[in-house]
């Protein structure tokens, strides 16, 4: 009997051991709630890991209803963490589901913030919502999947553009209308009797662009052979020569008006020639200022009198012209002037020579 009790306590002891082992040497550890509340636990069960920043502290001990109106509170997570783990994750820590297998089986992921205050016992873990694929937008996807299928069906019944080319023979018809005619295009402008083949399959826009290269080049070789004005300045030393002449007489005026020399030299060098000059200039302008003084020319007297017999002379020449017997009178046979004319001379009698 002792034997038998023996064994089954040394059994008890190997199964303990080999359980505690297992268990990671949390089976007499102290354990304590967090909650954490999220929209959906899809893939997410009990017993399902709970790590700190990828290092595993936990694991879920439940899942259920929160009861709570908020889409984002819906479901409540009961994590079941060692006591002395809970040091690991400060109160400003925030969770999110991730999946660990391909078959979608979420854990809840932990990341530590960087409160010095650790959570405590019973308290929450602020839930972010995860950036991964398994996450997208069910809705936002069933929209992308209506607009997908509304395009197709735009192709398949011809009423947009992208239908008409694949399921009519409008669009194909006019484009193979436009690329015949462009064809045509080409092969007329491959042609030299129109104006771009005859540019691109002739010489004459080459001749047009050389033409005035062959000038230049004829009119340099005629220069350098002494050809022309340019030429024989450059070939002949007598042009060249009557250049420098002209020069170095221009230089020597130049030099001799410096020195003081000639009418020129002495009034851009002598102070006398100069003041003779401005004497003879100021005495000009004092004439031109005295004649401008005049009282004739300084009142309209003068020249109202100078219009006045102006007028009368004009008149008396048109009177003349209108009536000339009243100023040619003739005294024939010696006769008289009447007593109306004492001034009247009477004329003499015809000389004949």
């Amino acid at each position: 009997m002792f034997r038998v009790a023996a064994v089954i306590l040394v059994a008890v002891l190997i199964l303990s051991v080999l359980f505690y082992l297992l268990t990671g040497g949390s089976l007499f550890e102290q354990k304590v709630s967090v909650y954490l509340y999220i929209p959906d636990a899809t893939g997410l069960g009990s017993g399902s890991p709970v790590r700190v920043n990828g290092i595993d502290v936990g694991a879920v001990g439940s899942v259920g209803l929160s009861g709570s109106n908020d889409p984002s509170r819906v479901v409540r997570v009961i994590i079941s963490i060692a006591r002395e783990n809970l040091r690991q994750i400060p109160e400003d820590s925030h969770a999110q589901l991730n999946s660990y297998t391909v078959v979608g089986d979420q854990f809840v992921d932990i990341t530590s913030g960087r409160s010095p205050i650790p959570i405590r016992p019973g308290g929450e873990i602020r839930y972010q919502v995860s950036a991964s694929v398994t996450n997208v937008d069910l809705i936002e996807f069933g929209k992308q999947l209506r607009s997908i299928d509304a395009t197709l069906a735009e192709i398949q019944n011809g009423t947009s553009p992208l239908g008409q080319f694949v399921m009519g023979e409008q669009v194909y018809d006019s484009l193979l209308k436009r690329v015949t005619q462009f064809e045509r295009g080409v092969a007329a402008a491959s042609r030299t009797t129109g104006q771009i083949g005859s540019l691109l399959l002739t010489d004459t826009l080459y001749r047009q662009m050389t033409d005035p290269i062959e000038r230049l080049d004829q009119t340099l070789s005629r220069i350098q052979s002494g050809q022309g004005a340019v030429g024989k300045l450059l070939r002949d030393d007598a042009q060249y020569q009557a250049l420098e002449n002209g020069v170095s007489a221009l230089q020597r005026a130049i030099a001799s008006i410096r020195a003081g020399e000639g009418p020129m030299g002495k009034l851009a060098v002598s102070d006398e020639m100069y003041r003779g000059w401005d004497a003879g200039i100021a005495k000009i302008i004092q004439a031109v200022d005295d004649f401008s003084a005049n009282p004739l020319f300084r009142t309209t007297e003068m020249y109202d009198n100078l219009n006045g017999q102006s007028r009368s002379l004009r008149e008396t020449a048109h009177d003349f012209r209108s009536n000339p017997e009243k100023y040619l009178r003739f005294q024939i046979f010696g006769a008289k002037p009447p007593a109306s004319s004492p001034h009247s001379v009477a004329p003499r009698a015809p000389t004949l020579h």
